[in-house]
């Protein structure tokens, strides 16, 4: 397991998607599993990036923490932590019964509105929470994500 903490700033991006990158094709994931693996990163570092911490936040007060690594139950683990404000990627926009039902009905929504009526983002939960088997939970004042790839493509 590797680990890098940089600020959360968009400049921080490539250092951690090579350390993502490297880690996931030392573990043995195939290229359609790495492009995964690019892909959920850069939508939870860019969700991190935008609303974890407020503009005015000094760099060095709003650190984000990637631990990448093979996965002890087989292909992939990464870690993303934050120390900024609480939220929960993995149960956000859940319906009462714990599905997806919401999030898939807004996404579809704004999918099938035409590119003038669509409202930015929202992109970027579904990715993560289907291209990854993901969980959640807020330690000692940190978020943390954990995303775990299996070797080949399929989530499940």
């Amino acid at each position: 397991m590797r680990t890098l903490r940089l600020p959360a700033r968009e400049e921080s991006l490539p250092q951690f998607r090579q350390l993502a990158l490297e880690e996931a094709a030392r573990a043995g994931l195939d290229t359609a599993a790495l492009q995964r693996v690019e892909l959920v990163l850069e939508e939870a570092l860019v969700n991190v990036i935008r609303h974890a911490y407020t503009e005015e936040t000094p760099d060095e007060a709003r650190p984000v923490e990637l631990t990448g690594g093979a996965d002890p139950d087989g292909g992939f683990v990464l870690a993303l932590s934050d120390w900024g404000q609480a939220f929960d990627p993995v149960g956000a926009a859940d319906g009462e019964d714990g599905s997806d039902a919401e999030l898939l009905a807004g996404l579809e929504s704004n999918l099938e509105a035409d590119l003038e009526h669509r409202e930015p983002g929202g992109m970027g939960l579904f990715l993560i929470r289907t291209m990854s088997r993901s969980a959640y939970q807020r330690t000692n004042g940190a978020n943390v994500l954990t995303l775990r790839f299996p070797q080949d493509a399929e989530t499940d």
